[in-house]
C-alpha cells in the first residue's frame, strides 16, 4: 500500500515536473500560443483560487449546520446542576 501511494506521489511529481518546464520553454520562446497559454494559466488560477474560497465558505456553512443540530438535540435537556437547583428550591 505505501509503496503504491510513494509511486502515486511521484508520477504526480514528474508529471507536474514536465508539464512547468515545457510551459516555462514555450512562454520564452514566444510562440503564436502564449496569449492562449497565458489565459488559461489565469483561468487555472482564478478557479483554483476560488476552489480555495468555496472550501472555506462551505466549512462555515458545515460549522454553521452542525452547531444548528446540536441545538436542536439539547433544546430539551436539562443539566443535572440546573435540575438538583431547582428541587432544593422546591423543598426549602
Amino acid at each position: 500500500m505505501l509503496n503504491t501511494f510513494n509511486k502515486l506521489i511521484k508520477l504526480t511529481l514528474i508529471f507536474t515536473s514536465v508539464i512547468t518546464g515545457w510551459t516555462s520553454i514555450i512562454l520564452l520562446s514566444n510562440t503564436t500560443f502564449n496569449l492562449e497559454i497565458n489565459e488559461l494559466i489565469t483561468k487555472m488560477y482564478l478557479n483554483q483560487k476560488n476552489f480555495i474560497f468555496n472550501v472555506k465558505d462551505l466549512s462555515i456553512l458545515l460549522v454553521k449546520d452542525a452547531k444548528g443540530r446540536f441545538v436542536e438535540n439539547n433544546q430539551g435537556i436539562i443539566p443535572v446542576n440546573k435540575a438538583k437547583n431547582k428541587n432544593n428550591r422546591v423543598d426549602s
